[in-house]
């Protein structure tokens, strides 16, 4: 089993490359942003964001799992390159009536977004960004699902590079600096679709099949759905928040937000890329049940440990990333919103319980109780506590997700979560990180060491409460005398 855990890591650790380069080009960007923008046009650039990624969810048509597990289960090697056809010819068309439509409504669809007409450039942009990453999803998947992780993250990486350096031309060079960011995400997958076309090409046949389309159809929409209602779950606050406080507040929890979306780059989305191959290669293994309650464990437990480091030491580093003293604010709202994300990628495993059983309704309705928790929550407690009400929403509000979604996955493929480790992380992250938040600090040499000596400490304080198996303790004893073994030599 736990060779299985390390098959997942190392896969995650392959396409987390992607992830961690499109992060790291975030923060390479971010004095050139906060530099050029004031904090409410950063409000507009943190909205078109949010857009364009609400959009994607629609574009892409939930064919993030489907395609997957339809194309391992076709034998026919004729059959596969036809359904991959029928899946992007689908794909095509969906998209370009889509595009049409949102480019007839972008002005009433800026009113709506920035409550403001005149920004309805921002909409079309924001929809042309879903459509081309729409796109370059499907050619990457294939990628992944033949396991060419090295390709796929050395034209990821390249793909983020190109996007870098026209980011930085329009932002230094131009005078169309906010629409220039959006330009560049837009010609960088593009480019990339390109690159890739023949690839994607020799594993197509022109013909349809109609009968594996509509099966897979059946199956994504619900999952489209879910996908749209979990992205506004991760989104909608932000237009709650601008309706009741401003740009102003968007771009300061916006920026809060990016900061703590850094773990979800460097652990959550490439572990969610990975175990979408690699739970269906799983399943039917004798031990299958026990892998996926230790995964939500040890994702936990690394997801939770690296958001303490950024909660701790944002403060300091925030004032070299952004250039204006009136986003430093944001520090403050880290600790609780990177807290969200453990329950956040913990969920991508608990849903795998619905796609095992085919129920994929039950994804949509664990999404929508959440989302609706999430709306409720932020329109009660935004205007009481501002973006502070904002961020501890958005932790309930995937806590609870992830009870739902333990609920009804009791009627399905079951799996138990080991609740008692998952709480004891949670209370030691707090009791660790709180102090920093509510005590000033006259020695700043003390403060960073004081957290040096937080962070060492959170694995050893979780071993004095038995968090550890025997078998992972002597695992992790094999790896450093291996590791040591291998210094010496």
């Amino acid at each position: 089993m736990l060779k299985d855990i390390k098959n997942t890591i190392k896969q995650s650790a392959v396409y987390g490359l992607s992830r961690i380069s499109t992060k790291l080009i975030a923060f390479i960007l971010l004095p050139l942003l906060t530099l050029n923008f004031s904090v409410q046009e950063y409000g507009v650039y943190v909205l078109t964001e949010s857009l364009w990624q609400i959009l994607w969810a629609i574009f892409l048509f939930g064919f993030e799992s489907g395609v997957v597990r339809w194309y391992l289960e076709i034998t026919d090697e004729f059959k596969r390159k036809r359904f991959l056809f029928s899946v992007a010819a689908f794909l095509l068309l969906f998209n370009s009536l889509l595009f049409i439509a949102i480019y007839l409504l972008s002005p009433q669809l800026s009113g709506l977004v920035y409550e403001n007409t005149g920004l309805s450039k921002f909409v079309v942009y924001a929809a042309m960004i879903a459509a081309v990453e729409s796109f370059s999803f499907i050619i990457f998947l294939l990628l992944r699902i033949e396991e060419k992780a090295k390709l796929y993250s050395a034209l990821a990486v390249l793909s983020t590079l190109i996007s870098l350096l026209l980011q930085i031309y329009f932002l230094q060079y131009t005078l169309i600096k906010l629409e220039g960011v959006f330009i560049a995400k837009i010609a960088a997958p593009a480019l990339i679709i390109f690159v890739l076309l023949p690839y994607f090409i020799r594993h197509i046949k022109f013909g349809f099949e109609r009968t594996l389309l509509t099966d897979l159809l059946k199956y994504s929409f619900p999952v489209m759905i879910a996908s749209l209602v979990i992205t506004l779950l991760n989104q909608v606050d932000r237009y709650i928040l601008g309706y009741f406080s401003g740009l102003k507040d968007v771009g300061i929890y916006g920026l809060a937000y990016n900061i703590s979306g850094l773990v979800n780059f460097l652990v959550v989305s490439p572990f969610s890329l990975a175990f979408t191959v690699i739970s269906w290669k799983k399943l039917k293994d004798e031990n299958a049940k026990r892998f996926y309650t230790k995964t939500i464990t040890y994702l936990f437990l690394g997801v939770t440990y690296i958001s303490l480091m950024i909660a701790l030491f944002t403060p300091h580093l925030i004032k070299v990333f952004a250039m204006k003293t009136d986003y430093w604010l944001a520090a403050q709202y880290v600790p609780w919103i990177i807290l969200a994300m453990p329950f956040y990628g913990i969920h991508f495993v608990g849903v795998f319980s619905f796609y095992v059983t085919k129920k994929t309704k039950y994804v949509f309705i664990s999404y929508f109780i959440a989302l609706v928790v999430n709306v409720i929550c932020n329109f009660i407690f935004i205007p009481m506590f501002g973006i502070y009400g904002a961020s501890f929403v958005n932790l309930g509000s995937f806590f609870v997700l992830c009870l739902v979604i333990y609920h009804f996955s009791k009627k399905n493929y079951f799996f138990k979560y080991e609740w008692y480790k998952i709480f004891l992380m949670l209370f030691v992250y707090a009791a660790l990180a709180a102090p920093f938040f509510y005590f000033t600090f006259e020695n700043r040499l003390l403060e960073i060491a004081l957290k040096f000596l937080a962070v060492i400490s959170y694995p050893f304080i979780l071993y004095m409460f038995n968090f550890y198996e025997p078998i992972e303790i002597k695992s992790f004893r094999g790896f450093i005398n291996k590791y040591l073994f291998r210094i010496k030599v």
